[in-house]
């Protein structure tokens, strides 16, 4: 299987900025050279722009928006020729786009199931977020309880129903956050039950069996901050390298990813950030040589 390359080098619609230095920093580090020595087979790389002419002064998420749609054409032309699709992305609000560019790839009434790996729950809305912090509602976004123009320019066609979305390695959520939850059919798992008794695998092979496309999405501050000391919201008692490994892989063995995004890799602060670098590198390196097989392309 081919896997494809996109980035979305941006920290919301800023190019470059913070977490949006993230994905240049892995592909100057050499990702592609070492996915490919541990024997991935690597397509192209395409990145995804806001052209300024799109871009609006005061609508920051209609602006992701828009740029969640340059990067759902990416995706799809990908997906077209059944490949998988990588996405280094600087933060979590990128994958309304990756999202709806699987739809645009294969419909919008497909089943596609989320498993969202992260420290947080990234299920806030205006209504439950304490900061407002736009980062901190894109599972709530896929799933419809917010951001209706976001969702429209992204071309997000339909919303993710919540019996079909995993949060997992979960260990910082807000109280009304943690009550929205708890009216939805969200599966959440805290980053403990990933270490235990398979409870993550029965799930996920039940969530497989009802969709017909998965869709990976990694924010590295699942990882303990020893490992990624230059994150920019860490939260203690995470996971290793080789939990997040075997939580990817897990998925991934699956057949039934069509893309995996990995977000919010600050290269900065020096020494720290060359350090999570270096763990990204390494996670992806480990963990991506058993995406064996995808869902075959789109039928026409």
């Amino acid at each position: 299987m081919r896997i494809d390359l996109v980035t979305v080098p941006y920290r919301y619609d800023e190019r470059g900025e913070g977490l949006g230095a993230g994905p240049d920093a892995l592909l100057s580090a050499g990702l592609v050279a070492r996915l490919r020595d541990a024997g991935c087979d690597m397509g192209e790389t395409t990145a995804a722009v806001l052209e300024p002419d799109a871009r609006e002064e005061g609508r920051t998420a209609v602006n992701i928006g828009r740029l969640g749609a340059a990067t759902a054409r990416l995706v799809a032309t990908a997906r077209q020729d059944g490949d998988g699709v990588l996405v280094l992305a600087g933060d979590d609000t990128a994958s309304i786009g990756v999202v709806s560019g699987l739809q645009l790839a294969n419909g919008a009434a497909t089943p596609i199931g989320v498993i969202w790996i992260d420290a947080h729950g990234d299920f806030n809305t205006p209504e439950t977020s304490y900061s407002g912090i736009l980062a901190g509602m894109p599972v709530a976004i896929l799933a419809g309880l917010a951001g209706p123009l976001w969702r429209e320019a992204a071309g997000l066609a339909a919303p993710i129903p919540t019996d079909r979305i995993v949060l997992a390695g979960t260990r910082d959520l807000d109280e009304k956050e943690r009550d929205l939850l708890r009216s939805t059919e969200v599966r959440v798992l805290p980053a403990g039950e990933l270490r235990g008794d398979g409870r993550f695998a029965g799930i996920i092979e039940w969530l497989a069996g009802r969709c017909s496309l998965l869709y990976l999405h990694i924010d590295l501050d699942v990882l303990d901050p020893r490992f990624v000391p230059s994150a920019s919201t860490p939260s203690a008692d995470g996971l290793t390298i080789e939990e997040l490994v075997q939580t990817m892989a897990t998925v991934l063995r699956t057949g039934k990813v069509a893309a995996v995004t990995i977000s919010s890799l600050n290269p900065g602060a020096g020494s720290r950030g060359r350090r999570s670098v270096e763990s990204a590198l390494d996670a992806l390196a480990a963990a991506l040589p058993t995406w064996h097989a995808a869902p075959g392309p789109p039928s026409n």
